[in-house]
């Protein structure tokens, strides 16, 4: 998937050399980054890596954390951290509800997405829900009818809807 990494790192570069902030740049460029590590994985093996999900948390509070510090903008990071909160909690409820809809790497891989979101739109985190939402669906109506398939991964559609709309607002 050498071509997943090409695109993703060529238009997250140019967006990013356009960002308004540099907060938003690192940002867009560690969900990319996320993005081209998971994707792979999720699709060959349907399981996410724990590891690429922990330090991408890491890595999105620490670019929330400088930019806390240099500009002083509290309240976006507790926007932030509130976004991400009520994203993991329904994720964390449907998981609960349906194991075998959901998988917990999808609850823990929407942590650092939406912290990122939350941060740099945080009103266009129900656009990524929905984009990902839709685009799940898509995959798994196509997949059903094809090969009679009843599962689809969902990372994917996760990571690259958020990819998206972290593009169209930096």
């Amino acid at each position: 998937m050498w071509w997943l990494a090409a695109v993703v790192g060529s238009v997250t570069a140019l967006v990013g050399l356009r960002a308004e902030t540099f907060a938003g740049a690192a940002l867009t460029v560690v969900v990319a980054g996320l993005l081209m590590v998971q994707t792979p994985m999720d699709l060959r093996t349907r399981h996410l890596s724990r590891q690429a999900t922990v330090i991408a948390v890491a890595l999105v509070s620490a670019v929330i954390a400088v930019d806390v510090i240099g500009d002083g903008v509290v309240r976006a990071a507790v926007v932030a951290v509130g976004v991400a909160a009520v994203v993991v909690a329904v994720y964390a409820l449907l998981h609960r509800l349906s194991p075998r809809s959901l998988g917990w790497g999808d609850v823990l891989l929407v942590a650092p997405l939406g912290l990122a979101l939350g941060y740099v739109a945080a009103d266009r985190v129900a656009v990524w829900q929905l984009l990902a939402s839709s685009t799940g669906a898509v995959h798994a109506l196509v997949l059903r009818r094809m090969r009679g398939a009843s599962g689809i991964p969902f990372g994917p559609h996760l990571l690259v809807a958020a990819w998206l709309v972290l593009l169209a607002s930096v």
